[in-house]
């Protein structure tokens, strides 16, 4: 028997290890159950208003049956749906299953904010409230300015991406009812893979008239020494609708960002993506008050221009007075006479026009004058007027065409007039939705009924194939055999598919095929037209 003597060191090594190895086991298998228990958590406690949190909810056994979690939050927003990953794993001689609910989310402002509690309820009923994670906004100095060397600074300072979007006014004060022209652009000097708008300002004291900016380019500017690329997103002419100090919300870009790694010659293809979102400061507009007198007056810089009265055939009267220019026409009042005239009078609307340039908008709206004269002889049709308040000069103006001089002859009045001018109008008109349905009725049966035709047709021959006596004969009597058989096109896909069919069946007498071969002769049929 060979004795060895084992060095007395190696011995207490030995044990010690072995009892340290024995000691960390004991402690996974022991605390494995709770270190995978149900569970609400967030990446980082601290973030800036530009930023993006991940919620994660971990749920086990019972509780991970559930399709759905509905996480309560406050002062953040959640970013659509979550993304979900199922596990199962072997602990201690039974099967864990896990389902992990993974949400992005983004905050509204600067302060606290709070994610859950949340309550789950497992597939058997069982109940489990998750405590609350309370997390701090941080307030954003980039996002606090819409100057873009500020925010260049800031964002450099705590070495985050170069990509901010910034709003800029036309000007800042203005009067109840004048134009202001607001375009939002996004400069960026990183490297975007992907970004889109995220939120866009409600507008409710102004009203709005868009203004294209698909045509637009980018331009390269340099902010500071940094150059950037800057793109228009939105441009807006607005018309306060009430004067104080009113508010234009921020608009905010979200972005997938390529965040390099390196600095080496390959580090503009290597890196991470990194969601980040950034929105614009608000603007602060002053809008002042009309003066007492100017109320109810167009607001900006416009002309008022009318075409030459005219009469025919002893009908009423009629010309167009024109409103043009830098202003909100659309509730603009019709201009009226400076006095009164011989007649009756209509002033009818007609069509409104917006030309959308890059400083702003161009109105056109016509109006209708109708005048029914209440005798024969030479008429005086006065001035036509509106009033106007210039923003420019901050003065009333009034815009006037001059009055005209015409023979006419007495017009009947619109009361009394059954068969006139503007009663056949209206009857006409009375006619159009009957017209337009009758029409649209020809139309609809034009390109309903060759569809319908063709349908009928072939379920008729289709009929008639599957009545005959012999239907491999009938269908050899509608092709021709020589071209067909081997014509690599739909027709000779139909005609091989049935007559493969047809033989089948006559080699097996208990097949049940009818349904199949009129399906087949029908596809056949249509081929063929």
């Amino acid at each position: 028997m060979l004795n060895v003597a084992w060095p007395q060191s190696l011995n207490v090594q030995h044990s010690t290890f072995s009892i340290q190895h024995l000691f960390l086991v004991i402690l996974l298998i022991a605390f494995a159950p709770q270190a995978r228990a149900n569970d609400l958590t967030v990446d980082r406690r601290t973030i800036r208003l530009n930023e993006s949190i991940t919620i994660i909810v971990s749920l086990e056994d019972a509780f991970a049956t559930v399709d759905t979690v509905n996480v309560p939050v406050r002062n953040l927003v959640v970013d659509g749906a979550p993304s979900v990953s199922s596990q199962f794993s072997w602990i201690n001689g039974s099967v864990v299953r896990r389902k992990v609910f993974r949400f992005s989310a983004h905050p509204l402002q600067a302060g606290a904010a709070l994610v859950g509690p949340l309550v789950v309820i497992g597939g058997n009923g069982e109940r489990e409230t998750l405590a609350p994670v309370s997390l701090q906004v941080v307030p954003d100095e980039a996002a606090g300015s819409n100057d873009p060397l500020t925010i260049l600074r800031e964002l450099s300072a705590t070495s985050r991406e170069l990509f901010f979007v910034v709003a800029e006014v036309d000007k800042t004060t203005a009067y109840a009812g004048e134009e202001i022209v607001v375009t939002w652009y996004l400069y960026n000097a990183a490297s975007v893979q992907r970004w889109q708008i995220t939120r866009v300002p409600k507008l409710a004291d102004f009203w709005t008239e868009e203004i294209d900016i698909h045509n637009e380019p980018p331009a390269q500017v340099i902010v500071g020494t940094q150059p950037m690329e800057k793109v228009p997103l939105r441009r807006v002419a607005m018309f306060p609708l009430h004067s104080g100090t009113l508010t234009i919300g921020g608009m905010e870009v979200g972005a997938e960002i390529l965040r390099r790694d390196n600095d080496s010659p390959f580090g503009f293809f290597e890196g991470s993506l990194v969601e980040t979102r950034f929105p614009s400061a608000s603007l602060n507009v002053d809008v002042r008050p009309l003066p007492e007198n100017a109320s109810g007056d167009i607001v900006g810089n416009a002309t008022l221009d009318c075409t030459a009265p005219m009469q025919r055939a002893g009908g009423p009267v009629t010309f167009t007075a024109t409103l043009r220019g830098r202003a909100n026409l659309r509730t603009a009042a019709a201009p009226r006479f400076d006095r009164a005239i011989a007649g009756e009078v209509e002033m009818q609307p007609l069509a409104v026009n917006v030309e959308r340039a890059r400083d702003g908008v161009v109105m056109t709206r016509r109006w209708s004058a109708i005048i029914f004269p209440s005798a024969n002889g030479t008429m005086t049709i006065p001035p036509l007027v509106a009033h106007l308040f210039n923003t420019s000069s901050a003065r009333r103006e009034e815009l006037r065409c001059t009055a005209t001089t015409l023979e006419v002859q007495e017009a009947s009045a619109p009361a009394a007039a059954a068969p006139s001018t503007r009663s056949a109008v209206r009857s006409a008109q009375s006619y159009v939705p009957w017209i337009a349905a009758i029409v649209l009725a020809f139309v609809i049966i034009a390109i309903v009924i060759k569809p319908i035709r063709h349908e009928i047709a072939t379920r008729r021959e289709v009929q008639g194939v599957m009545r005959s006596g012999n239907i491999r004969e009938a269908i050899d009597a509608m092709v021709d055999l020589r071209t067909i058989a081997n014509e690599a096109s739909d027709r000779g896909d139909a005609y091989r598919a049935l007559r493969s069919l047809l033989e089948a069946l006559d080699r097996d007498r208990a097949l049940e095929g009818d349904a199949d071969v009129e399906r087949r002769v029908r596809d056949l049929v249509q081929s063929l037209r």
